[in-house]
């Protein structure tokens, strides 16, 4: 199942390394096919369809609650390669709330077994990005991408101590990516493939990429610096500004009343 516009094209992909996994993870999981599984899912590298030399197999394993399954340990190694395990009670997922992260972990899946079709309905009651979701990821990450690199940067360089101000520059940015998420409708990548899913999003910034290669770049931890990248940022912010206005129908100093 897809919940996402990613495409994983990665450089150092091996398609025998691939074609090895894929093999693996349905071998393995194919005895423990049995009445008390409810549904098993692969995830990660096999699935977005890449392999390489630091990639490992993510298996989900949902079984019924009070079953016994014949599986003692989280990491498996078979042929080299790890194999990660996720088991757990379905009716335990069913109730309880899944974050952020492991929504989108789930957002690029394969249904391997569901026999009764448990899972596919259990993914699509929690996996999507809702639209109370969207509204705040785009409410909270314009303002508090202002609030970090306009005002906190200020407050630490008034507090004498530049490295800060430099680092709540680097926070505001994370916050930056919240919004574009939202905005495109995308659930919240992982920190280790955020940058890497938010320049493959529809809607962005003229000239995105480019644009902020130069904010990342940091010369040397002075004022001069930091005002640079400032306004490098402030230009796409405000690029950006009345598209998230029109968005959730309100201003940006209605949503720093909210925020």
């Amino acid at each position: 199942m897809e919940f996402m516009s990613t495409k994983f094209l990665i450089q150092s992909s091996d398609p025998k390394l691939l074609e090895k996994a894929t093999r693996i993870a349905k071998e393995f999981v194919q005895k423990y096919i049995c009445d008390d599984i409810v549904g098993i899912v692969f995830l990660g590298a096999i699935v977005r369809g890449y392999f390489d030399h630091s990639a490992d197999i993510d298996i989900a394993i949902f079984k019924k609650e009070g079953s016994q399954i014949p599986i003692t340990k989280k990491f498996y190694k078979i042929e080299d390669i790890e194999v990660q395990i996720w088991l757990s009670d379905y009716e335990s997922e069913l109730a309880n709330p899944w974050d952020m992260a492991k929504r989108w972990t789930y957002s690029q899946s394969q249904i391997y077994f569901d026999p009764q079709e448990k899972i596919v309905q259990l993914l699509k009651d929690k996996v999507p990005l809702k639209p109370e979701e969207k509204r705040w990821l785009m409410m909270s990450g314009l303002t508090l991408s202002e609030w970090y690199i306009n005002r906190l940067t200020q407050l630490w360089l008034e507090r004498g101590n530049i490295v800060s101000a430099h680092h709540m520059f680097d926070q505001g940015l994370i916050y930056f990516f919240d919004m574009l998420f939202g905005l495109n409708n995308e659930l919240v990548a992982d920190m280790k493939w955020r940058y890497y899913c938010v320049e493959q999003l529809e809607q962005l910034p003229h000239d995105f990429e480019e644009r902020f290669k130069d904010i990342m770049i940091l010369k040397s931890f002075t004022r001069e610096e930091l005002d640079r990248r400032k306004g490098a940022f402030m230009e796409m912010w405000r690029e950006m500004q009345p598209t998230i206005e029109g968005e959730v129908q309100m201003t940006f100093e209605e949503m720093e009343q909210i925020i």
